[in-house]
């Protein structure tokens, strides 16, 4: 099977599954944050952390994290939870660390056991947060981002193979190019007018879908190439193999790292 077939195939599958999720309910979105983050938690600490117990306690305290929020949702009180749990990372992390006795760069990997909880796991917090604040769960604002930020990648990756011909950022990805980057772009924010100016658009007021476009168009490819940058670092194509031609749950959520909380801080002025 070819790479892009195979890319294609897995793109029809899991977005279907994803999108079953988040139109389901508040708790289906919850689903998806979790799986997500969780995956995301796992590749990071496999290229950052050396020592298992420690990737387990990072992967433990995650768990955790999903379940307070649960919990928090199931008896309808704020979900807030993360940033109280989260506050057991320095403690409990400096305390594992202190105890590894082949442990030569402490400072590295407790840096590196926080940075898996706010890099892999915020972003998906804030998505779960910002989609669950209004008094009625609608999918379409979750599914909106999802959206443009999928569209922006298809855009990305077609312009980019049949137009790019000047790198973008050559020392970290130089195959992605700027026509790639420009027409992932328009796509994105062209799926976002026709959001603006729809029925889809009014149902979530008081929400300019341009803008949310504009941060996406920009900021998500971004985010693609800092995780480049943290797979160059360790010499790795791909941060897994979960998604057969996308690579791992990292290569394929990339750019929300960075989008989500921007939306999440627009979202919130407005």
């Amino acid at each position: 099977m070819s790479n892009l077939l195979a890319r294609i195939l897995t793109a029809i599958i899991a977005g279907a599954i994803a999108i079953a999720a988040i139109v389901y309910s508040t708790y289906g979105l919850m689903f998806f944050c979790a799986v997500v983050s969780l995956a995301g938690l796992w590749e990071f600490y496999q290229v950052s952390v050396a020592q298992k117990a420690l990737r387990l306690a990072g992967m433990g305290l995650g768990a955790l994290i999903w379940g307070g929020v649960l919990l928090a949702a199931l008896n309808g009180e704020a979900v807030d939870t993360y940033w109280r749990v989260s506050l057991l990372a320095i403690p409990l992390f400096g305390m594992l660390t202190l105890f590894q006795p082949s442990e030569h760069q402490p400072v590295a990997t407790m840096g590196s056991l926080v940075l898996g909880l706010v890099y892999c796991y915020l972003p998906l917090l804030l998505f779960f947060d910002l989609s669950t604040t209004a008094p009625e769960y609608d999918f379409r604002l979750p599914l909106g981002i999802l959206m443009l930020t999928w569209i922006l990648d298809i855009g990305a990756y077609f312009a980019g193979r049949f137009l790019g011909k000047n790198p973008l950022f050559k020392r970290i990805s130089p195959k992605k190019t700027w026509e790639g980057a420009i027409g992932g772009g328009l796509f994105c924010l062209g799926l976002g007018l026709v959001f603006q100016f729809s029925t889809w658009g009014h149902s979530v007021p008081h929400i300019n879908w341009i803008v949310i476009a504009s941060i996406i168009a920009v900021f998500s490819q971004y985010g693609d190439l800092v995780e480049s940058m943290i797979k160059r670092s360790v010499d790795l194509k791909d941060s897994g193999s979960i998604l057969p031609g996308h690579g791992g749950m990292l290569d394929r959520f990339d750019g929300t790292y960075l989008s989500i909380p921007l939306i999440y801080l627009y979202l919130s002025f407005i």
